[in-house]
């Protein structure tokens, strides 16, 4: 807690700052702002608070409201969370403790957390570092659900109880650390760990201490504050989702990861701070060196292409709206957040809403600050006899990996591309999003006509595959005909699931007992995981990865199914007097039957997020 005179003093630094800047709070509404709002409206969002800097000037802003229920206007004093804007926060404290020679972009994380079962194929050569956890090149999965989806967690919860040890799978590491980029949020819990470790105090505390406070950032912290209970504050906005649903903040178990609360004011000190030369009050607080790592990958596969963006040490490359910027974006519950440098001009821009809303374009709001800071247009980058050999990259390719174990199977259903040859062109289809034309260019880049530079670069891994990356997702080229057999057996899978449940209902509703006998072990089967389904729906989402008796009971009613249906093909085969009805049951019965084979294989039945 602060002291009277810490109190006092923060307090008098928060109005210096004001006073030494263009601060918005009042009076006529500027263009810019009314364009905000306008924005907010049309996005049914509820609140924004914002700041910019444009060498070293200043300006914060808000519109719209911090409570929809009081109606209470947003200020730019209100407290946000920023959800995965923590994490260039908390890698800046990393930073710190490198440039003190605590740490290097090189310390072995393996070696540094001994008691974690990691289990990483490449140790003996590659081991886990520092360097891959900032840069999310470390192979780890993303999250599982009872990591992110958990009201059993408490604000003081130790972080080794992320990784139980009983858990081997848990921190697999699925691709050679340092090759590609895959997002992790274990991985930035796993950098709260190594603070905890080398500080020996909870890394709350250290990055609140030793990181927000020379920064003069005296109204953040790492520490959980909610809008109710015994952790509330006040000056906190209130979280919101669609159809302006409040949902307060909440402890969570990778909170290295997501858990940061922050001011406009704030973050507009954090950013003079990135757009710095790292040092403070005339002396260094962080290595030259690591500033240059900002938003530049140190040694990925992608890079060694000649792709220029990606993810660096705190931010990520990002071509968009013509020009070219430092960036990292943040969800959390009922919050979006963005900040964003563009370190030659010296300008940036943060912003939060206090809305999460999946049906929401977010993406206008970064191209009104780009407007508002007069971003230099990067000139397109332009190859008149390009070199690279397209004949060979038509073809489908799917996640490697896709950011989540869980869900690996839907990725290769669901998020798989394909690449179709048109002249010397490249056009780049998914059924996510809109088709894509990637121009070759000289050496294994390519440009998408909506980036000004190289967009996607050609890989060959050490096992001969051929990948395609544009510096934050990968992909691989799959057999066509192995994705279309997937989708055979979902297709025909859910049909025949279908199928099964109707027919049961007819023939009950029509006294046909001895037809019903055939599927009723399959039918009450089904019966009950729709209860089970029901029963989840009806809990809150929050506890969706607990081992409630909703979870429990699909867990337990979808591990049931194929030996229901494996049982009723049985009862068929060794029935003495078959009909032609008996001959479609079986036939609906066996092709259910293998899409549960499949979905056991991808560990995706018995149906279980507790774990």
């Amino acid at each position: 807690m602060l002291t009277l005179k810490n109190r006092i003093a923060a307090t008098l630094t928060a109005l210096l700052f004001l006073l030494h800047s263009n601060v918005l709070l009042s009076g006529t509404k500027t263009e810019f702002e009314q364009e905000i709002s306008k924005v907010i409206a049309e996005e049914s969002l509820t609140g924004i608070v914002w700041s910019t800097v444009s060498n070293n000037n200043v300006v914060v802003g808000s519109a719209g409201l911090s409570n929809s229920s009081t109606q209470s206007a947003m200020n730019a004093y209100h407290k946000v969370q920023v959800g995965s804007v923590t994490k260039a926060v908390l890698a800046i404290g990393v930073m710190r403790l490198i440039t003190t020679g605590k740490l290097s972009l090189s310390s072995n994380v393996e070696a540094l957390l001994p008691t974690l079962s990691i289990n990483n194929p490449w140790h003996k050569t590659d081991p886990i570092t520092v360097g891959h956890l900032l840069e999310h090149s470390a192979g780890l999965d993303n999250f599982r659900m009872w990591q992110f989806l958990n009201s059993q967690v408490d604000p003081y919860t130790p972080l080794a109880e992320v990784f139980p040890a009983g858990n081997s799978t848990l921190l697999s590491v699925r691709s050679k650390p340092g090759a590609q980029y895959s997002y992790s949020n274990m991985g930035y819990t796993l950098l709260g760990m190594v603070i905890e470790s080398i500080t020996g105090e909870r890394y709350e505390n250290y990055l609140d201490n030793k990181l927000l406070k020379p920064l003069g950032m005296h109204e953040s912290t790492f520490e959980y504050i909610s809008q109710t209970g015994k952790h509330a504050d006040k000056k906190m906005a209130m979280g919101y989702y669609e159809n302006n649903v409040a949902q307060a903040a909440i402890p969570m178990y990778l909170r290295p990861a997501g858990q940061f609360t922050t001011t406009a004011s704030d973050m507009a000190k954090f950013m003079q701070f990135l757009l710095s030369d790292g040092r403070i009050s005339g002396g260094p607080f962080i290595d030259p060196i690591l500033m240059n790592l900002l938003a530049s990958p140190i040694d990925t596969d992608a890079k060694k292409t000649g792709l220029q963006i990606g993810h660096g040490l705190v931010l990520a490359g990002r071509d968009r709206h013509k020009v070219l910027g430092a960036c990292h974006p943040g969800t959390t519950f009922g919050f979006r957040a963005y900040l964003c440098l563009f370190p030659d001009e010296k300008k940036s821009f943060f912003y939060a809403i206090n809305t999460d809303n999946d049906s929401a374009n977010y993406e206008r709001f970064n191209a009104l600050f780009i407007q508002l800071l007069s971003v230099k247009k990067s000139p397109i980058e332009q190859t008149l006899k390009p070199t690279m050999d397209i004949t060979n990259l038509e073809g489908t390719y799917i996640p490697s990996p896709n950011n989540m174990a869980e869900f690996e199977w839907l990725d290769l259903l669901f998020n798989f591309n394909w690449l179709v040859k048109d002249g010397h062109k490249i056009i780049l289809k998914s059924l996510q999003n809109e088709d894509r034309t990637l121009i070759p260019m000289n050496g294994q880049l390519l440009r998408a006509t909506d980036r000004t530079k190289a967009s996607h670069g050609i890989i060959i891994d050490e096992t001969g595959n051929l990948l395609l990356t544009d510096g934050i997702s990968t992909v691989k080229k799959y057999p066509a005909i192995i994705l279309i057999l997937y989708w055979i057996s979902l297709i025909t899978g859910v049909v025949s699931f279908i199928y099964i449940f109707l027919i049961g209902v007819i023939r009950v509703i029509g006294g046909d007992t001895n037809g019903f006998k055939t599927i009723a072990l399959p039918f009450f089967n089904i019966l009950a995981l729709a209860i089970a389904v029901y029963l989840l729906s009806r809990q809150s989402f929050l506890r969706f990865g607990e081992p409630t008796t909703a979870s429990f009971s699909l867990f337990l009613t979808s591990g049931l199914l194929p030996l229901t249906l494996l049982v009723s093909v049985f009862l068929v085969i060794f029935r003495s007097v078959k009909t032609r009805q008996d001959h479609r049951d079986t036939i609906a019965l066996l092709i259910l039957f293998q899409l549960c084979i499949v979905l056991v294989f991808w560990r995706m039945l018995p149906i279980a997020y507790w774990y």
